[in-house]
């Protein structure tokens, strides 16, 4: 009898206090599903022709580039140069992942056109926290393979840094703006506009 009782009085003594068995875990987010997604949504929207209207570049007295291009101090360079990007037609990672969209494009300055290439990956920080840039990526010049000669304003551009730097890219919503920000070679941030 009094092990019932003592059955029954923990028994309401848990339904009293709230007692329960622990709650299951939060499902754990699935990163690739959800870089899936943003890229899905970002990669339209970097499709066409930009301008690149302020080019922001942060002073390197010790940086090789610089010292060729020459600057003497921090520069705000207007409307430097016009970028056209499309999907790439032979993506170079087979099969194409939606997670890492290919952009091929022409780099327009100076009366020459550059080709360019660039991957977009997700940003760490926007696939877990809805927060900062969407995606960062490498761009670099598209030429085939073998040797040539860089002509003058392929040399300027990246002893500037410009081309063959890593960014992050951020959309604003709802306008034809883009902004990058340099991340290793002294162009510090560049505003795009459609």
């Amino acid at each position: 009898m009094r092990l019932l009782q003592r059955a029954i009085l923990l028994g309401l003594a848990c339904s009293l206090t709230n007692c329960s068995r622990e709650a299951a875990p939060a499902p754990k987010p699935d990163y690739d599903q959800a870089s899936r997604e943003l890229m899905q949504t970002l990669a339209p929207q970097v499709v066409g022709t930009w301008t690149l209207r302020q080019v922001q570049v942060s002073f390197q007295p010790h940086g090789y580039g610089h010292a060729l291009v020459p600057l003497r101090g921090d520069t705000l360079l207007q409307n430097l140069a016009t970028l056209t990007l499309a999907a790439a037609k032979a993506p170079r990672n087979a099969p194409a992942d939606a997670r890492y969209p290919e952009f091929e494009g022409q780099l327009h300055f100076r009366g020459q056109d550059y080709p360019v290439y660039l991957q977009l990956l997700a940003y760490p920080d926007q696939v877990v926290n809805h927060q900062g840039p969407q995606a960062h990526f490498l761009l670099e010049t598209n030429y085939p393979v073998g040797s040539r000669q860089r002509d003058a304003g392929e040399e300027w551009l990246t002893n500037l840094g410009l081309l063959n730097d890593n960014y992050t890219l951020e959309l604003v919503a709802g306008q034809p703006l883009m902004h990058w920000r340099g991340l290793n070679r002294g162009v510090s941030r560049i505003d795009l506009v459609k």
